[in-house]
């Protein structure tokens, strides 16, 4: 009679889980589709966090370039510009500033930025990013008309690529002497500025960033004259501010 101990002893048993194979196999094939549809929806729910969070101000700013700037980087560049913005009439308290801002990236960014370090391109990836950045500068196209902003600080591609030449007060209506080292007779470089230079928390914006001062409109913040003076001495004390 057999005992226990001459029992066969059972093979180790494997229980496959079929959920975390689906999910290996999931993530290997679209692993790119799901890091781009997470970045849009993480930079919607920051933008939309901006949006009820941010406060109403007096004067507003607007960014445009190949930067997409967190919450913190925005709470710096208001503060900064807060420090800068000038008086209202007859008082001695300040205005404060508001910002607003497009991403806008060239072509060389995107594929740098979703090239792997193999260098393939995740074709993707780079359309649906070059889609976003599309729909941006159509939509500062547009922003650009309405006349609510004055002060750009913008890259040299949106620059160019909307003509924002065209709208900007020559440098020379600005200036007895035109600045050193300007873009083109209209823009300057933010890095050339003491302000770039002093504040270095604004660092995180490119170094090729410019500075225009726009021409009033016949509708917007801008057709109003007081409105206006206030955006340029918004421009001068960033353009001409001296560190202390």
């Amino acid at each position: 009679m057999n005992n226990r101990e001459d029992k066969p002893q059972g093979g180790e048993i494997v229980i496959e889980n079929r959920f975390l194979k689906w999910l290996d196999n999931f993530w290997y094939h679209y692993k790119w589709t799901v890091i781009v549809v997470a970045f849009f929806i993480f930079v919607a729910i920051v933008c939309l966090a901006q949006c009820s969070t941010q406060p109403s101000g007096d004067i507003m700013l607007t960014y445009v370039g190949g930067y997409t700037m967190n919450s913190n980087e925005r709470d710096v560049l208001t503060n900064t510009l807060n420090g800068v913005a000038p008086k209202r009439e007859g008082k001695q308290e300040s205005l404060t500033a508001m910002i607003n801002s497009y991403a806008v990236y060239t072509q060389e960014q995107l594929r740098a930025d979703f090239t792997d370090e193999n260098g393939k391109l995740n074709q993707f990836a780079y359309e649906q990013a070059e889609a976003q950045t599309r729909d941006n500068i159509q939509a500062f196209a547009n922003y650009i008309k309405t006349g609510d902003c004055a002060v750009y600080f913008i890259s040299p591609f949106a620059y160019e690529t909307q003509n924002v030449k065209a709208l900007a007060v020559p440098l020379s209506e600005l200036y007895q002497q035109v600045p050193a080292n300007t873009y083109d007779g209209y823009a300057v470089y933010l890095k050339d500025t003491e302000f770039y230079q002093y504040y270095e928390a604004l660092h995180f914006l490119p170094e090729d960033t410019l500075v225009v001062m726009l021409q009033p409109l016949v509708w917007g913040a801008s057709s109003n004259k007081e409105t206006y003076d206030y955006f340029l001495q918004l421009y001068q004390n960033i353009v001409n501010f001296k560190a202390p």
